[in-house]
């Protein structure tokens, strides 16, 4: 009996977005002009097995073994037409997860690919890195999806994006101007979180553990940022209103 494994093969694309942009990932791959930002192991090989009709060529790469950029980009434009054909069919499905649509394809092997779709996806990650981010590919979903980690700005903001954009802030500023640096930290906060301006400290608290099933009191790093006062009648609310970073 031979052995037989399981195989899958993924890519992630953000879940709130428009489809893949196959054509954007075309119109900038005529730009490539380095050959190395592919990503071929076997070059040769896997060129003709890209593109049976050169079976019979012997001047695919260079005399240093790199792949000759024109090939390179016929290859280029092969994977992508079989990738989009591959997310699309009934070899392949995807679930969210994580703000991610991760597509899935795969199945039992003895050794060759278990479905065309797997075989397409797996050759996606050949393409030049920033082929993949143009047709709004993750690179690397295994982060948290952000605009560092390739998302761009058709994607919703994150809390990722909120906590680079807080710490790109305070450590850009050589001065951080009290009350000032606290509104635009709340403004930004407001982008992924209700407010935290402008109402009673006890009800946002409890808003919080009734949206998430769980009270921050109860943790360990979360009770350390909750005030001590909170649940002093006397306490006043934080009177505030954020525009532009501005209190009104």
């Amino acid at each position: 009996m031979s052995d037989v494994s399981m195989l899958t093969a993924s890519i992630a694309f953000p879940a709130s977005t428009e489809p893949p942009n196959f054509d954007g990932g075309r119109k900038l791959l005529e730009k490539i002009e380095d050959p190395s930002l592919f990503s071929f192991h076997d070059p040769e090989d896997e060129l003709k097995e890209l593109m049976p009709s050169l079976a019979c060529e012997s001047n695919l790469i260079d005399e240093d073994g790199g792949v000759l950029i024109e090939y390179a980009r016929r290859a280029g434009r092969v994977i992508i037409d079989k990738l989009e054909k591959a997310l699309v069919s009934w070899e392949t499905t995807f679930l969210t997860v994580g703000d991610y649509r991760l597509y899935i394809s795969g199945g039992l092997s003895n050794g060759d690919s278990p479905t065309e779709a797997a075989e397409a996806i797996w050759n996606a990650y050949k393409l030049p890195e920033t082929v993949l981010r143009a047709m709004g590919f993750i690179w690397d979903y295994e982060l948290p999806l952000s605009r560092a980690n390739g998302s761009g700005d058709h994607a919703p903001i994150t809390d990722t994006d909120v906590v680079d954009a807080i710490a790109l802030g305070l450590g850009t500023s050589p001065e951080w101007p009290g009350l000032e640096t606290t509104y635009w930290i709340a403004d930004a906060i407001s982008k992924v979180r209700n407010h935290p301006g402008g109402r009673d400290p006890r009800e946002y608290r409890e808003e919080f553990a009734e949206e998430r099933a769980f009270d921050p009191r109860e943790d360990g790093f979360l009770a350390k940022y909750l005030n001590e006062g909170t649940d002093d009648l006397s306490i006043g609310h934080c009177d505030v209103s954020i525009a532009g970073g501005v209190a009104s």
